[in-house]
């Protein structure tokens, strides 16, 4: 598994996470959802980084 997968896991992961976690601590919800979010868009980094030319 490269490095792209791993993190769009992750990434998905606690962005749902966060959005869960929001219906109770909103805060600790909204910091995990937004960090998931980052995660997510650093994956396409490295989606495309591997991609072959």
């Amino acid at each position: 598994m490269n490095i792209g997968r791993i993190l769009l896991i992750i990434g998905l992961l606690m962005f749902l996470a966060g959005i869960y976690i929001s219906s109770n601590w909103t805060v600790l919800g909204s910091i995990i959802g937004i960090t998931g979010g980052l995660v997510l868009g650093l994956s396409t980094f490295y989606f495309i980084k591997s991609r072959p030319k």
